[in-house]
């Protein structure tokens, strides 16, 4: 028997916001009988981490995977879209006018100051609108706070458009076999379209591996808490809808991703994963043939699936297209892990919002 432990302090959505060391490790210990993954370190300490700590003398085995979860079916096989571009513009939009608007009322209160000081102000006015009298300035800061709102909601509506029309006319999967891989090494393989619409351009291939957000039940397990009550730092109160047993741990709330369809399980729109490494891409004409794809920068272990450490690889087909934007068939893969302990401190971070993942 060998004795193995699993520690994890998975990045939370929008994590760039919270101090990584006020985060618990959330760990988990087993035993194994017989030959077992090497152990991986992924982070530091004092940062994100994922660990998987192996203690004793034991056989290396290179071909367990574990259970695929559901997350990989519903969130991470198939078509998706990928959000319109002006939800990432208004969202820096916003943080612009919240400056302006930050910087106007410091002037406004310190107008007086300025006034008594002989300085001259500016602005300080009112605007007669209807029955009322406004700060000239609110006529100037108010239509900049709208503006990023009417952009995000413009796009929430041309996103639904392109989903129904999505749905309503989805293309036939494509075909695609991969030889036996393992990290560390390359990707190669075949892909072949059956049809390609006039409105499709070019295609481009590409492969990542990444963390997966560990089970929201497992980390309330392991830290010894109820589901029921108060959430550890890093995680927050679930909502309906937006949160599923076993899906991911919650954090996302339905802001991770634009206004989506709830028909359709999971959502047409990619995640990214928080912990990811992106590897080698290549350009295919829509005929398809073979392909052979440079392995992600660092040392990864292969696929793992388990209730708190979650690795997973991706194969993805990005297909350009003359009107809707581009258009991603997510295939999941599964990588032989390495004979040797695996150690990569140097990971990319993502805060999870559709958005913001880079193709």
């Amino acid at each position: 028997m060998v004795n193995v432990k699993h520690r994890v302090r998975y990045p939370p959505f929008e994590s760039a916001k919270l101090n990584a060391e006020k985060i618990p490790i959330v760990e988990h210990s087993f035993e194994v009988d017989g030959p077992v993954i090497p152990s991986f370190r992924l982070g530091s300490e004092d940062s994100w981490l994922v660990e998987r700590v192996v203690e004793g003398e034991h056989e290396a085995n290179s071909q367990y995977h574990g259970k695929t979860p559901q997350i990989i079916e519903k969130q991470r096989t198939g078509w998706y879209l990928i959000p319109h571009p002006i939800h990432a513009k208004a969202r820096r939009f916003m943080n612009i006018v919240v400056i302006i608007l930050l910087s106007c009322l410091f002037y406004l209160f310190t107008a007086p100051i300025q006034d008594s000081l002989g300085l001259t102000v500016f602005g300080t006015g009112k605007v007669r609108l209807g029955m009322l009298d406004y700060p000239l300035l609110s006529v100037i800061v108010v239509p900049l706070m709208i503006t990023p709102i009417a952009l995000r909601v413009a796009a929430n509506l041309g996103d639904l458009r392109r989903q129904k029309d999505f749905l309503a006319n989805a293309p036939p999967n494509p075909k695609i076999t991969v030889d036996e891989v393992k990290s560390g090494s390359k990707l190669k393989g075949k892909i072949s379209l059956s049809e390609t619409p006039e409105n499709w351009t070019t295609m481009k291939l590409s492969w990542r591996v990444g963390i997966l957000p560990p089970a929201r039940h497992r980390v309330f397990s392991a830290l010894g808490l109820n589901q029921d009550g108060q959430p550890p730092p890093g995680l927050t109160t679930p909502l309906p809808h937006h949160w599923e047993k076993g899906l991911d741990d919650g954090t996302g709330m339905g802001e991770d991703a634009p206004m989506q369809r709830h028909d359709v399980p999971g959502g047409v729109f990619l995640r990214p994963m928080r912990i990811m490494g992106q590897g080698g891409t290549q350009n295919l004409s829509l005929e398809g043939g073979k392909f052979e794809l440079e392995t992600p920068e660092g040392e990864w272990p292969g696929t793992l699936y388990g209730d708190l450490v979650r690795v997973h690889w991706e194969m993805i087909v990005n297909i350009e297209r003359k009107v809707g934007g581009p258009l991603l068939w997510v295939f999941p893969l599964v990588v032989s892990h390495r004979t040797e302990s695996t150690i990569n401190e140097e990971i990319e971070i993502s805060d999870g919002r559709t958005e913001s993942d880079t193709l």
